[in-house]
């Protein structure tokens, strides 16, 4: 819950970018990488408020959305180690490619993440992002210290947010690819039940879209692995013992049992093809 100034400190925020605040911050330093990704799934990633403490969890322990829109998104976020939080928003400019993410109440308050990112050529981009204070550290001890802190957290981010751009342009290719396949065998071979690990999850891929083969409760089930939501590999995801998957992107739970999202957020799972067994194998049908 936000309290009255904080809310107030929120309906103050601007919803658009002020390039001029630049002139006014102290500029510390900046981290610059070429990332393997095309710039709509950059952009896309800005916009993406959910994931952060999931993909990000030793940066983001929690992530409680206050508004969002075009303009980007604004929340309340909880830090790792309980009790430190803070409010900040990610303003957009979809057109110059350009974001700039603010800390406005909290640890870290005025500190301005400013980041432009440019298509190099292919499925490449290069990020350049700029760190700015309200105003100059005590000394340049200081100044390194929040310099490298801060460049190594970026780091760290993009490190994990590539896994994510990245399986999700290969899920979306891999779903347009499908569209234009022949039908398929009508049973599709998982393996020997003698060899199959039940521990383990068994990725299987169909004309209809890839599936996760497990065993729980005794017997072999099948679920879809692709999360209904943005197409997160559900096969990544840990069977809890109360036999629910949760896509490692957004968060999002699903019973394997039924394919329902729990809590109703997204639609349901992919329905699955039957699992049957037939001279000591098992099959997709």
């Amino acid at each position: 819950m936000l309290t009255e100034t904080e809310k107030d400190l929120c309906a103050s925020r601007p919803n658009s970018v002020s390039y001029d605040r630049v002139a006014d911050l102290h500029f510390l330093g900046n981290y610059v990488r070429r990332l393997p990704v095309n710039m709509a799934r950059m952009m896309e990633n800005a916009h993406d408020w959910e994931h952060l403490p999931y993909v990000h969890a030793s940066s983001f322990a929690s992530i409680d959305l206050i508004s969002k829109g075009p303009w980007g998104w604004r929340a309340k976020i909880g830090l790792p180690g309980g009790g430190d939080y803070q409010l900040l928003d990610l303003i957009i400019d979809e057109t110059r490619h350009y974001w700039v993410s603010t800390v406005f109440s909290g640890m870290g308050t005025g500190t301005e993440i400013h980041t432009q990112a440019t298509e190099l050529y292919g499925d490449e981009i290069e990020v350049d992002v700029r760190f700015y204070l309200p105003e100059a550290p005590a000394d340049k001890s200081v100044a390194d210290f929040v310099l490298n802190y801060l460049t190594d957290q970026y780091r760290v981010l993009y490190d994990e947010d590539l896994g994510l751009m990245s399986g999700r342009q290969s899920a979306l290719d891999d779903r347009m690819a499908r569209r234009d396949e022949p039908p398929g065998l009508a049973s599709v071979l998982v393996g020997d039940v003698s060899e199959l690990d039940p521990l383990g999850t068994h990725l299987v891929e169909t004309q209809a879209g890839r599936f996760c083969v497990r065993r729980w409760r005794d017997e072999w089930i099948v679920h879809s692995a692709i999360c209904p939501h943005m197409l997160g590999p559900l096969n990544e995801a840990k069977l809890d013992e109360h036999g629910n998957i949760t896509c490692p992107w957004h968060g999002y739970r699903f019973d394997v049992a039924t394919g329902q999202n729990i809590g109703a957020k997204c639609n349901d799972l992919a329905q699955a093809p039957r699992l049957i067994e037939r001279n000591g194998k098992l099959y997709l049908d």
